[in-house]
Protein backbone atom coordinates (compact mmCIF):
# COMPACT_ATOMS: atom_id res chain seq x y z
CA UNK A 1 0.00 0.00 0.00
CA UNK A 2 1.18 3.49 -0.74
CA UNK A 3 1.16 6.32 1.76
CA UNK A 4 -1.60 7.96 -0.29
CA UNK A 5 -3.79 4.87 0.15
CA UNK A 6 -2.82 4.65 3.84
CA UNK A 7 -3.31 8.15 5.23
CA UNK A 8 -3.29 6.83 8.82
CA UNK A 9 -0.23 4.84 9.83
CA UNK A 10 -0.69 4.66 13.57
CA UNK A 11 -1.65 3.69 16.12
CA UNK A 12 -3.77 1.60 13.72
CA UNK A 13 -3.24 1.73 9.96
CA UNK A 14 -6.24 2.80 7.89
CA UNK A 15 -6.20 2.38 4.13
CA UNK A 16 -8.76 4.09 1.89
CA UNK A 17 -9.74 2.68 -1.48
CA UNK A 18 -12.40 3.79 -3.96
CA UNK A 19 -15.52 1.78 -4.77
CA UNK A 20 -18.19 2.77 -7.32
CA UNK A 21 -20.44 4.34 -4.69
CA UNK A 22 -17.84 5.85 -2.32
CA UNK A 23 -14.86 4.43 -0.44
CA UNK A 24 -13.86 1.54 1.78
CA UNK A 25 -11.85 1.96 4.94
CA UNK A 26 -9.53 -0.99 5.48
CA UNK A 27 -9.08 -1.28 9.25
CA UNK A 28 -7.54 -4.77 9.29
CA UNK A 29 -4.82 -3.73 11.77
CA UNK A 30 -7.48 -2.52 14.23
CA UNK A 31 -9.68 -5.59 13.72
CA UNK A 32 -6.74 -7.91 14.38
CA UNK A 33 -6.23 -6.19 17.74
CA UNK A 34 -9.97 -6.54 18.51
CA UNK A 35 -9.86 -10.24 17.64
CA UNK A 36 -6.81 -10.64 19.89
CA UNK A 37 -8.77 -8.94 22.69
CA UNK A 38 -11.71 -11.30 22.14
CA UNK A 39 -9.54 -14.43 22.11
CA UNK A 40 -7.80 -13.23 25.27
CA UNK A 41 -11.17 -12.76 27.00
CA UNK A 42 -12.42 -16.16 25.80
CA UNK A 43 -9.45 -17.80 27.49
CA UNK A 44 -10.56 -16.49 30.89
CA UNK A 45 -12.86 -18.42 33.20
CA UNK A 46 -15.47 -15.68 32.81
CA UNK A 47 -16.03 -16.48 29.13
CA UNK A 48 -14.56 -19.95 28.53
CA UNK A 49 -17.49 -21.63 30.26
CA UNK A 50 -19.97 -19.62 28.23
CA UNK A 51 -18.17 -20.56 25.01
CA UNK A 52 -18.24 -24.23 25.99
CA UNK A 53 -21.93 -23.86 26.76
CA UNK A 54 -22.58 -22.78 23.17
CA UNK A 55 -21.21 -26.10 21.92
CA UNK A 56 -23.63 -28.13 24.00
CA UNK A 57 -26.91 -28.58 22.15
CA UNK A 58 -29.85 -27.56 24.27
CA UNK A 59 -33.39 -28.66 23.37
CA UNK A 60 -35.45 -25.66 22.33
CA UNK A 61 -39.12 -25.13 21.69
CA UNK A 62 -39.32 -23.73 18.13
CA UNK A 63 -42.56 -21.92 19.03
CA UNK A 64 -41.25 -20.23 22.15
CA UNK A 65 -40.48 -16.53 21.91
CA UNK A 66 -37.02 -16.06 23.31
CA UNK A 67 -35.96 -13.02 25.25
CA UNK A 68 -32.56 -11.48 24.47
CA UNK A 69 -31.19 -13.01 27.67
CA UNK A 70 -32.16 -16.46 26.31
CA UNK A 71 -30.06 -16.01 23.16
CA UNK A 72 -26.73 -17.31 24.40
CA UNK A 73 -24.69 -16.55 21.29
CA UNK A 74 -26.04 -13.03 20.88
CA UNK A 75 -25.57 -12.29 24.58
CA UNK A 76 -21.98 -13.55 24.48
CA UNK A 77 -21.26 -11.32 21.48
CA UNK A 78 -22.81 -8.33 23.23
CA UNK A 79 -20.81 -8.97 26.40
CA UNK A 80 -17.54 -9.39 24.50
CA UNK A 81 -18.14 -6.19 22.53
CA UNK A 82 -18.51 -4.36 25.82
CA UNK A 83 -15.07 -5.67 26.84
CA UNK A 84 -13.03 -4.86 23.72
CA UNK A 85 -11.94 -1.71 21.93
CA UNK A 86 -14.60 -0.20 19.68
CA UNK A 87 -13.17 3.23 18.90
CA UNK A 88 -10.55 3.68 16.23
CA UNK A 89 -8.31 6.62 17.15
CA UNK A 90 -6.90 8.91 14.47
CA UNK A 91 -4.47 11.59 15.65
CA UNK A 92 -3.18 14.97 14.53
CA UNK A 93 -2.42 15.55 10.88
CA UNK A 94 -3.49 11.99 10.09
CA UNK A 95 -7.09 13.13 10.60
CA UNK A 96 -6.71 15.63 7.79
CA UNK A 97 -4.94 13.12 5.53
CA UNK A 98 -7.76 10.63 6.13
CA UNK A 99 -10.46 13.24 5.47
CA UNK A 100 -8.63 14.45 2.36
CA UNK A 101 -8.21 10.96 0.96
CA UNK A 102 -11.87 10.11 1.59
CA UNK A 103 -12.93 13.34 -0.09
CA UNK A 104 -10.57 12.76 -3.02
CA UNK A 105 -11.91 9.26 -3.67
CA UNK A 106 -15.56 9.85 -2.81
CA UNK A 107 -16.13 13.05 -4.80
CA UNK A 108 -16.43 11.36 -8.24
CA UNK A 109 -18.67 8.60 -6.88
CA UNK A 110 -20.93 11.08 -5.09
CA UNK A 111 -21.15 13.27 -8.20
CA UNK A 112 -22.20 10.25 -10.28
CA UNK A 113 -24.81 9.25 -7.69
CA UNK A 114 -26.19 12.81 -7.57
CA UNK A 115 -26.42 12.93 -11.38
CA UNK A 116 -28.23 9.59 -11.37
CA UNK A 117 -30.62 10.83 -8.65
CA UNK A 118 -31.33 14.03 -10.59
CA UNK A 119 -32.05 12.08 -13.78
CA UNK A 120 -34.39 9.81 -11.82
CA UNK A 121 -36.20 12.84 -10.33
CA UNK A 122 -36.64 14.42 -13.78
CA UNK A 123 -38.01 11.16 -15.20
CA UNK A 124 -40.37 10.72 -12.25
CA UNK A 125 -41.58 14.31 -12.55
CA UNK A 126 -42.19 13.75 -16.25
CA UNK A 127 -44.25 10.63 -15.52
CA UNK A 128 -46.25 12.44 -12.84
CA UNK A 129 -47.07 15.23 -15.32
CA UNK A 130 -48.21 12.60 -17.82
CA UNK A 131 -45.33 13.20 -20.24
CA UNK A 132 -43.50 9.94 -19.61
CA UNK A 133 -43.86 6.66 -21.43
CA UNK A 134 -45.66 5.11 -18.42
CA UNK A 135 -48.63 7.42 -19.01
CA UNK A 136 -48.90 6.58 -22.72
Amino acid sequence: MTRQNTPVDGPYRIAVEPIPTGVTLDVEHFVSKVVADVVEKLLTDKYADRLDDLHEPRPRDPHKIERPADLRFEQLVEDLVSEVRTKLPVYGLQTLRLAGRIEQLATPAIAALQAQEEAHAVALDSIVRGEGSAAA
